[in-house]
């Protein structure tokens, strides 16, 4: 992951090499060894100065600043109760009676354990409540909370980077300026602003940067931090600073240069504070003035000044430990205050004493923190503070306060808004410009392949019927082309909540945006489709009814753009939307009137007609192309047909006397028979009726983004397990197994990677290649080993070249592990890697995702009373067991804490039964507490015996001492490579002896981060330094020497490159998949339903067919809705097999087991889904509708095999896509477009007898012909029909007054001769063979995609 972040820095690292992330060198001291300087005092002095003048140069004399005060404030979540309980029970409270005061100018640290509250508490001062109300009094300035003026007051940074990726780092920062500064202040003070903050936060050498996401590369998870942070200090005069965790993902120098500037803000800009932070270092913690304390349930159990912390504490009993860092102890206190008893130093009252050591004398991990703080005089302070909180000579004034006397809330007029939101739109639209254009390719594709399909009709019958044909499918192409807007719309919710709670802009401006931005997209694509497909395939060459047919086009995108927006509005998650978009379309699709006729819908679905929108479409175009035409019949079309035995027969035998007539002249003919309107007007109000359509979708989609939040904070379900019986043995001899450590070596390491650049001289860019690890050396014994170092060093980037996890680039060097290359390893059979990312399967819990790694990794040796033992220890070692059968969840907001899920990410490969593991960035995103939770576990398994390297970021001091080792880089090259020593002893002794000073009592870990961070503008560097060090030269001459490996040690050696047999990975796959199933209930629900139902619809639509006219021709009919449906539902799985494919790439790098094992497994669990999709589907329409049995129903099962034949090959060409393609939308687009061939040409909307010579070959090719084909033979081979009494086509007789009736269908094999199906009568079994060679071909394909393509680049 760390790739992008070293490309992107080396890049700027010519063009930057005086002017670092926070512009400034004096974060470090750089001074010979006899000089002797402070380190505190000297740490950013010149850019906050800077800072402070720019700040009073802008701050009118009278700001007052805002006055907060909290008076025993709760937060709760209502929830329902059962009759006859307490109606508190209907309240969950999350925070509990809270008092504390703020003030101008003062900063306060808010700490406290995961859960206690931090988050809620700053959301309820930044008035983002939820779902949740407020108890108790909170008052700003002596005023309730004012909704509307309340943002423009404070700055809200929230815990989540939630950016468009696609723009840069300026463009972001500028939209934000231009909404928190308004239409009022000028353009100039805007862009000013900007290049302050970016200045300030150090990303002036990033601005022209986009912010990326795993799919584009742009710049570093700390530099999207301080992107979150920039954004809200473009605000105008701030009074109140909320931030919630502002240092996640930064090192500590970066840290501290944002919290000193925000202290300069503070004092400056007379702002009131509160920050919660995970892990700060001793600096950073004494910028604060007051220090709040939440523990659990979210109680107060301490507010005061940071000064008053130690002393209260010390009153009641409890310290630090000895050198334990301040924020450590703020952050345990609460969870093991007995750690910190100091009850033999001091003498308390006896009611402290029982509140501390409870009523019997010894339980000191329940003492009442909470009760002790309530009685102490510092809180009775805070109360009597409260009342006097603003002084007298203090006339307040804020946004609030202003409202009242002016009557203007300061907001910017809607047309300002509007205009920069389509202004952002359009600068995201023109850089994904390739997307748009692939989309207009295809349109012109598509239109060129539909026109030569109806070329140049003619106007005859068949050519009036495939002008209908045409118009649908043209329709059906303009709906599925706009089915990414719905990873679109979930892509942006986050951040519209975001900029909503902001008040960035208002719900109105933004719905107009995005709907004014599709409407151009919409016509374009329209406009080019229809200019191919119109002219060639022969439709009137006149210019209105050609404008029509594109407005025809352009409107069913709109609607289609309207449901798809709707339903996504409406629901929790992409999952759920994929599924019931596409199932409310195809709805919409059968009562359009074209699969069946208005005119034989029955009364009880006639209303679902009329609510079609798409009915308007295809009656409108249909009016406008067929209106007005004559047509004739073919010598093959006339009726009675020419091979008809009676046609020559005398009227008096029943027979006609050679007399034929034409059926259908006009286009009026036509159109009656469908029920559409024949007159040249009815198109006009058309489109008014679906422009009201097209606005109503519109509208509810602009309430459910107005007033629809969904707010997913779950607890992790607990899963309720049946008892195992105890697997025996085959083999009675044990196996012991023994944890032994590796030794790695690496000598002259680079790795070089191909890039591009913009040449400045030329504006073109231009291919480079950059350097990324340069000479770099070193070795790893059994032990602790930290790679350090800041952001875009090449920690990570070294750990993925010792792992062999890299796939791009160069690298050159001699890795070797106990004395062996390991280029000639096997080295995922001995070694574990786990990722910075948790990526997991949301749905096991964690013993069974434990077990899952355990079965697929470990050799068969291994008994199963072993793996149980194992299992245990690493659930033990690990702290998990007491939640082992809770499920992980998705994320951390829907399962398992963050912390719990980086332990099961090390707990599945230390399943493994690894002697080396490489750990990523461990303590990512978790506080101290948890952080050093995680760490123990880790230190437990090196002292076991194992080897682990691990790049580490930010860490505390009790961390960093658990380490043996340390390899420090910077910009890929080694800065320190040794033993840390005792208590750091070691790497502090180097760095003082190159001149750096260090404080007594400082974190070592945040010492070196900062030298590494900045380095020195002149003299030697610490690289330089490095090598001419008495730790370079040693650790160079023991990797020459080759004594690093001890005599003895073995070189592992394995056979194959996986551990488990097949069969044993195969069971643990299936399990897993089916247990993804089963757990994901909704989505089953979803499944059956969106079957189902359709089913129900279809069935009562095509109620109790007759063997009449209508029904001969519906029976194809509904065979081919059946594909429709089961091509809808391959759809709706697209992205949950994406979101399953980052989990397969995790474990195929970690060697856990084949790809085709995989592919094989998820066939084999995917069946009984395909089963309910194709069961829930035909046998309730097949019943309702009446189709025929057979002999002992041999049709009905024979037919219900071929259905689900054809759903397997639906699937599989679903998973196809979603295995080959990278994103989702792009996979859901092309399946549309391969469901549109399917549909084109399978042989119904145009018969194979019709299809042009050129395009017979597609016919073949694609399996809907089979399926079609099967179904319609299987049903109306050999079945007669008969003809009610106005059915019959009356044949005048030439020379009398008398008609002659005639029936054109009489029997099924007349209907299969219409749709050429008439030759394959031989062919229906062998049809079943070809669709299963085509789910096997499409699932065989879709291993080479899994086996070869891999969309994580490292």
């Amino acid at each position: 992951m760390e790739d992008k972040n070293n490309i992107e820095l080396q890049e700027k690292a010519q063009d930057n090499n005086n002017n670092n992330n926070n512009n400034n060198d004096n974060n470090i001291i750089y001074q010979n060894p006899t000089a002797s300087s402070s380190h505190i005092d000297s740490i950013e002095i010149d850019i906050n100065y800077d800072l402070s003048n720019h700040i009073k140069q802008r701050v009118t004399q009278n700001k007052t600043g805002m006055f907060v005060s909290a008076n025993n404030i709760s937060y709760y979540i209502p929830k329902s109760v059962k009759k006859g309980e307490s109606e508190e029970l209907s309240k969950l409270y999350l925070l509990n009676n809270i008092s504390f005061t703020m003030k101008p100018g003062r900063m306060i640290l808010l700490m406290g354990i995961p859960g206690a509250g931090k988050s809620l508490l700053l959301k309820v001062l930044g008035n983002r409540l939820g779902k949740g109300k407020v108890e108790g009094e909170l008052k700003f300035n002596n005023h309730e909370v004012d909704e509307t003026t309340h943002q423009r007051d404070t700055i809200f940074v929230s815990q989540d980077d939630r950016h468009i990726a696609l723009l840069t780092v300026r463009e972001t920062l500028e939209f934000s300026a231009k909404c928190n500064m308004g239409e009022n202040v000028s353009q100039e003070e805007q862009s000013e602003r900007v290049d302050l903050v970016l200045d300030q936060l150090g990303l002036s050498h990033t601005s022209n940067t986009i912010i990326g996401n795993q799919f584009f590369r742009g710049i570093s998870g700390g530099q999207k931090r301080r992107v979150t942070i920039a954004n809200e200090f473009t605000k105008r005069s701030p009074n109140l600073i909320l931030m919630d965790e502002p240092s996640t993902g930064l090192d500590s120098a970066t840290s501290y240069n944002v919290i000193s500037k925000v202290k300069t803000i503070a004092k400056e800009a007379k702002a009131s504070v509160m920050v919660s932070l995970l892990q700060p270092s001793v600096e950073l913690t004494n910028l604060f003035d007051d220090i709040l304390i939440l523990g659990e349930g979210g109680n107060l159990i301490y507010f005061g000044e940071l000064n008053n912390l130690l002393p209260y504490f010390s009153s009641i009993g409890l310290a630090p430990l000895p050198n334990q860092p301040l924020a450590e102890f703020m952050q345990e206190v609460s969870v093991e205050p007995s750690k910190y008893l100091i009850t033999d130093k001091i003498e308390l009252s006896s009611n402290e004493s029982s509140l501390l050591l409870g009523a019997d004398g010894g339980n000191v991990e329940k003492m009442d923190l909470v009760k002790l703080f309530k009685e102490s005089e510092l809180n009775q302070k805070t109360m009597q503070s409260i009342q006097q909180l603003i002084p007298n000579d203090i006339k307040v004034s804020d946004h609030s306060i202003k409202k009242l006397e002016t009557g203007d809330n300061g907001k910017s007029s809607v047309r300002y808004e509007l205009k920069h939101l389509l202004a952002r739109h359009i600068k995201v639209m023109k850089i994904m410009k390739m997307q748009y254009a692939v989309r207009f390719f295809q349109a012109i594709f598509m239109g060129c392949v539909i026109g030569s399909l109806f070329v140049k009709m003619g106007f005859t019958q068949a050519d009036a019927r495939n002008r209908f044909g045409l118009i649908y499918f043209a329709m059906v192409l303009h709906i599925w082309t706009t089915i990414g807007s719905v990873e679109e719309f979930f892509t942006l919710r986050g951040i519209f909540d975001d900029q909503k709670d902001s008040k960035y802009y208002r719900n109105f401006p933004y719905f107009l945006s995005l709907v004014i931005t599709k409407i151009p997209i919409s016509l374009i694509e329209a406009i080019l489709f229809s200019s191919c497909c119109y002219w060639i395939a022969g439709f009137q060459a006149r210019v209105d009814n050609f404008i029509v047919f594109i407005l025809g086009m352009a409107l069913t995108n709109l609607i289609a753009q309207g449901i798809f927006q709707v339903t996504s509005a409406f629901t929790s998650a992409q999952l759920l939307a994929s599924l019931i978009c596409p199932a409310i379309v195809v709805l919409f699709m059968i009562m359009s009137g074209y699969m069946i006729s208005r005119l034989q819908i029955p009364g009880w679905w006639i209303w679902l007609n009329a609510l079609s929108p798409l009915r308007y479409v295809i009656d409108m175009v249909s009016s406008n192309e067929l209106y007005g035409l004559k047509f004739h019949c073919s010598p093959m079309e006339l009726i009675p047909p020419s091979n008809y035995p009676l046609l020559n027969v005398s009227y008096a035998n029943g027979g006609y006397q050679g007399n034929q007539i034409c059926q259908y002249t006009t286009g009026s003919d036509f159109l009656n028979q469908f029920g559409f309107y024949d007159n040249s007007y009815m198109r006009w109000v058309d489109i008014v009726i679906i422009l009201g359509f097209i606005c109503t979708f519109f509208f509810i989609f602009f309430l459910g983004i107005k007033y629809i939040r969904f707010e997913n904070k779950k607890p992790p379900r607990q899963i309720k397990l049946k008892k195992k019986k105890e697997k025996k043995d085959k083999k009675d001899k044990e196996v012991k197994h023994q944890w032994n450590g590796c030794y790695m070596t690496f000598q002259n390491l680079n790795y070089i990677v191909p890039s591009v650049k913009d040449n400045k001289e030329t504006g073109k860019k231009e291919k480079v290649t950059l350097e990324l690890l340069k000479d770099v050396n070193g070795f790893i014994v059994p032990g602790m080993c930290a790679l350090m170092g800041p952001s875009g060093a090449g920690k990570s980037t070294l750990m993925d070249v010792l792992a062999k996890r890299k796939n791009v680039g160069t690298i050159t060097g001699d890795i070797r592990i106990n004395g062996q290359l390991v280029k000639d390893m096997n080295i995922t059979r001995f070694t574990g890697y786990v990722e910075q990312q948790d990526i997991l399967s949301g749905n096991l819990t964690i013993r069974e995702a434990i077990e899952f790694s355990a079965n697929c990794r470990l050799p068969s040796s291994y008994l199963q009373k072993d793996r149980v033992k194992l299992i245990d220890e690493i659930l033990s070692v690990l702290s998990l067991t007491k939640m082992q059968n809770t499920t992980i969840g998705p994320n951390p907001t829907l399962g398992i804490s963050l912390a719990n899920r980086k332990k099961v990410s090390i707990g599945i490969e230390l399943a493994s039964d690894p002697h080396l593991i490489f750990l990523d960035e461990p303590t990512s995103g978790l506080d101290s507490s948890a952080a050093l939770k995680v760490m123990n576990c880790v230190k437990k398994i090196a002292e076991s015996g194992r080897t682990v390297v691990c790049t580490i970021h930010q860490p505390s001091q009790e961390i960093f001492e658990k380490f043996d080792q340390l390899l420090l880089l910077d910009k890929g090259k080694v800065i320190y490579f040794g033993d840390t020593g005792e208590n750091s002893s070691t790497v502090i002794q180097h760095f003082t002896s190159a001149g750096y000073q260090y404080e007594h009592g400082r974190n070592p870990a945040d010492f070196i981060l900062e030298i590494a961070e900045h380095p020195p503008s002149t003299g030697q560097s610490a690289s330089d330094y490095f090598k001419s060090s008495i730790h370079y030269s040693n650790s160079v001459q023991r990797l020459e020497s080759k004594t690093i490996v001890p005599e003895g040690v073995d070189v592992p050696k394995y056979k194959g490159k996986y551990s488990a047999p097949a069969t044993a990975q195969l069971h643990s796959l299936v399990r897993r998949g089916w247990l993804n199933h089963i757990r994901r209930p909704q989505t089953i629900l979803l499944r059956f339903l969106r079957s189902f139902i359709p089913a129900i619809v279809i069935g009562t639509l095509f109620l109790r067919l007759d063997n009449d006219q209508t029904g001969a021709r519906n029976r194809i009919a509904l065979v081919f809705l059946g594909f429709l449906f089961g091509g809808m539902a391959s759809i709706g799985k697209v992205p949950t097999i994406v979101e399953d494919r980052s989990v397969y790439y995790r474990e195929a790098s970690a060697g856990t087991y084949p790809a085709h094992l995989y592919i094989l497994a998820s066939v084999i669990t995917d069946l009984p889904m395909m089963v309910l999709t194709a069961f829930s589907y035909w046998i309730p329409m097949f019943f309702l509708t009446g189709l025929t049995l057979g002999g002992h129903g041999w049709k009905f099962f024979f037919s219900l095999g071929v259905y689900l034949l054809v759903i397997m090959c639906y699937d599989s060409l679903a998973t196809l896509f979603a295995l080959t393609l990278p994103t989702i939308p792009i996979a859901i687009l092309v399946s549309g477009v391969g469901l549109n061939f399917l549909g084109l040409f399978g042989g119904f909307f145009i018969p194979v007898n019709n299809i042009p010579r050129g395009w017979i070959w597609m016919h073949y090719l694609v399996f809907s012909k089979y399926g079609l084909e099967t179904l319609s033979i299987t049903e109306l081979k050999g079945e007669p029909f008969y003809c009610e009494e106005d059915q019959y086509s009356k044949i005048p007789i030439a020379g009398t007054n008398f008609t002659q009736n005639y029936c054109a269908i009489q029997n099924g094999d007349t209907m299969l001769l219409q749709y050429g199906m008439n030759d394959a009568y031989g062919r229906q079994f062998y049809n079943l063979i070809i669709l299963g060679g085509y789910f096997c071909a499409y699932t065989f394909l879709g291993y080479l995609a899994l086996r070869y393509i891999n969309h994580m680049k490292r």
